[in-house]
């Protein structure tokens, strides 16, 4: 005998917290380092497109290292060292601090900040890898201009017989 089943409560998200909206919305984050309280920014739409131009080589390295897809904080402070000038720079910009003054941190400070900079600009980090990414795929696709054609049709008039010129002809 068939039983009715009773609908299932409609399920309901959980609220997100004003702190959690707010940080995802604008990540800035405000930190003590050195005896200095500073906050660290996101980049601004014009600032990251000046800042992606000056680090280009930067970004372009960081693309090559997460090619598998894959971006992490352990992955791309390696390329810190290397391209150590823009990257001390931009940092101090989005800090607004003096590169100097970054330069001589501590190593657990200078730590702090970098990961945390790196935390509050990763959007900016994604979206300039995905532009590397379209541009690489754009100079690597092969140009098409469609299905390639058949030859092209005698002229009415000036089509060869195909019956040999020692046989005659059967017509």
């Amino acid at each position: 005998m068939a039983r009715k089943l009773e609908k299932p409560a409609p399920a309901t998200a959980e609220p997100v917290s004003a702190e959690a909206g707010l940080s995802a919305l604008q990540p800035d984050t405000t930190l003590t380092i050195a005896g200095r309280k500073i906050t660290v920014r996101e980049y601004g739409f014009f600032e990251g497109l000046e800042v992606a131009d000056r680090a280009a080589p930067f970004i372009a390295d960081m693309h090559v290292q997460c090619a598998d897809g894959t971006l992490t904080y352990s992955r791309i402070r390696r390329l810190f060292g290397k391209h150590r000038a823009i990257v001390v720079e931009i940092a101090a910009q989005a800090s607004g601090v003096e590169p100097e003054w970054l330069q001589a941190l501590s190593p657990s400070d200078a730590e702090l900040l970098m990961s945390t900079w790196f935390a509050v600009n990763s959007g900016f980090f994604v979206h300039e890898l995905v532009v590397e990414m379209q541009v690489q795929r754009q100079n690597t696709a092969p140009t098409s201009t469609g299905l390639a054609s058949s030859p092209a049709s005698p002229l009415p008039g000036s089509a060869t017989s195909t019956a040999s010129a020692v046989l005659p002809s059967a017509n």
